[in-house]
């Protein structure tokens, strides 16, 4: 089962959007932090059309102060106004 993440949202960067993830991960304790960026992109391959993701940005934290303070820089990255929290 994968871990539930504890923050999640979805973004834009140049008008391209992005979802992104801060969540524990790892089976010794205390759990570490994992950051997953995914960018959404419209497919049109051999008749298959819809959107995918891609994960563009997946790294692991053992300080959770120094995850939560890259999971904000990322979001200050992102277009004005476009951040929305699920």
């Amino acid at each position: 089962m994968a871990a539930k993440p504890i923050k999640r949202c979805s973004f834009t960067i140049d008008n391209i959007k992005h979802f992104i993830r801060i969540q524990r991960t790892g089976d010794k304790m205390p759990q570490p932090a994992r950051i997953v960026v995914d960018k959404e992109y419209w497919e049109d391959v051999g008749g298959w059309k819809g959107w995918e993701t891609l994960a563009v940005y997946d790294k692991t934290f053992e300080d959770w102060d120094h995850a939560y303070s890259v999971y904000n820089e990322i979001l200050n990255r992102a277009d004005s106004g476009s951040i929305k929290q699920f």
